[in-house]
């Protein structure tokens, strides 16, 4: 007689408990695929994640990468474009395409990446705020409605010019708070943009504004408000702690005050960058075409402007393939046609109001780009080098303009040796849509 053995419980109805003793063992991404194996498993760990004892663990940022090599190839041959998008792990040097939904990225351009989120911009003016990683999404106005018609506003500064594209009316967008949807930020949630004429931006041409809308206003949903800047022509913005810092093209900084019932501005300083006269001397010693693009970012409790050095060093022939100088180069090398150079980082001293040039980051690590410029402990980094940048490319408009490059200008910078290195390896100049840094954030 043989003996009887009980029917195999299923996964799916593993009790609450053991579902939660496995998940304080599983990563990021084990996390994730969790989740998708069934509407229980979902529940139990949309429930852990959210408890007040849950503590996640600090996560490298990964990179949102467009389609690999070949698939770009093809699709600049003719053939029909892929859009498997993918996240690129720095620490396992691993592309993922299983743990994110990345179709609605790829329909629309990516302004700006916060605390996980993503904000899109399509072809209508659609804005949308969306995690890629939980496939959450917050329907903004279009930029062509509600109280302020961005769109029209640019149009008045491009002296009645009609762009195809609207995507590139917004230079970057951030959100003002690093919990969208939390209760108890509700009132805390919103966006900031930096919007207008992109033009030559390189060369001095760009003209741009700041506005924002809050989530808050339901009978106003998504209204956005000019913050009436006073130095138009914006590089970068980055929100925290109920403000909102603004750094122009020549280094002036703004500082608004959020935490009222309308925002105020508390600091107004204008460029102090002690040696900027001398990067331009130096730069122009070397006959090199240069320009500068500065960032904020908020490390260890202090403001910190850093200034990205690059350069146009090289020519494209009638192929557009690149070569090293107007006559031309029979070797043709592969040489992009703009590249960072370097970088100079200053921290911001409260008392004095100006900047003191920093030779060192420490154990600090600096991600930026397109997304909200972020300082993280390179004991939460692994798999990435302290005291230096990490960038993207920043001249999204050149992926947009130029046929035969943009969005390769990427890499990281030591800070120690001054030297410039490669984090990812292509065989494209041209990548679009064009990468930018996402800090893992399921929930």
């Amino acid at each position: 007689m043989g003996i009887k053995r009980k029917r195999d419980a299923a996964w799916s109805d593993l009790g609450t408990d053991i579902s939660e003793c496995i998940l304080r063992r599983l990563g990021f991404v084990d996390i994730l695929r969790f989740k998708r194996a069934c509407s229980w498993w979902f529940s139990v760990a949309e429930s852990y994640t959210s408890s007040s004892w849950y503590r996640p663990c600090f996560q490298t940022p990964w990179l949102l990468l467009p389609p690999p090599d070949h698939q770009e190839e093809k699709a600049d041959k003719g053939g029909e474009r892929s859009s498997s998008l993918c996240f690129f792990n720095l620490d396992e040097k691993k592309a993922y395409r299983d743990v994110c939904l990345c179709e609605e990225v790829y329909e629309g351009r990516c302004v700006g990446s916060s605390h996980g989120w993503l904000v899109l911009l399509d072809r209508t003016a659609n804005l949308i705020v969306f995690n890629p990683f939980c496939g959450a999404r917050i329907q903004l106005v279009s930029l062509k409605e509600g109280g302020l018609k961005l769109l029209d506003d640019v149009d008045a500064f491009a002296g009645g010019k009609k762009y195809k594209d609207c995507r590139a009316f917004v230079s970057k967008a951030v959100l003002m708070s690093d919990h969208i949807g939390k209760k108890k930020n509700k009132d805390k949630d919103g966006v900031v943009l930096i919007y207008g004429v992109e033009g030559d931006g390189r060369h001095g041409t760009k003209r741009n504004k700041l506005a924002f809308c809050m989530f808050k206003d339901k009978d106003k949903y998504g209204r956005f408000v000019n913050l009436n800047g006073s130095h138009e022509r914006y590089d970068d913005v980055i929100c925290y702690d109920d403000v909102v810092c603004a750094i122009s093209s020549y280094g002036f900084v703004e500082v608004w005050d959020f935490s009222g019932s309308s925002p105020t501005k508390v600091m107004d300083m204008r460029s102090s960058l002690p040696h900027l006269k001398a990067f331009q001397f130096a730069i122009s010693s070397r006959q090199v075409c240069s320009w500068f693009h500065f960032y904020l970012v908020k490390s260890c409790g202090e403001l910190l402007s850093v200034v990205r050095v690059v350069e146009d060093f090289v020519y494209v022939d009638v192929d557009g393939k690149s070569v090293r100088d107007r006559d031309g180069d029979n070797n043709k090398p592969k040489i992009c046609i703009y590249q960072t150079s370097m970088f100079y980082v200053f921290r911001l001293d409260l008392h004095q109001k100006e900047w003191v040039e920093m030779e060192s980051l420490g154990d600090q690590i600096v991600f930026l780009g397109g997304n909200q410029s972020i300082s993280l402990r390179a004991e939460d980094c692994p798999g990435c080098l302290n005291n230096s940048i990490y960038f993207t490319d920043s001249s999204w408009e050149q992926a947009d303009e130029n046929h035969s490059s943009g969005g390769h200008d990427m890499g990281y910078y030591n800070l120690r040796d001054k030297s410039v290195k490669p984090f990812y390896h292509s065989r494209c100049y041209k990548m679009k849509p064009t990468p930018i840094w996402v800090l893992p954030n399921p929930w």
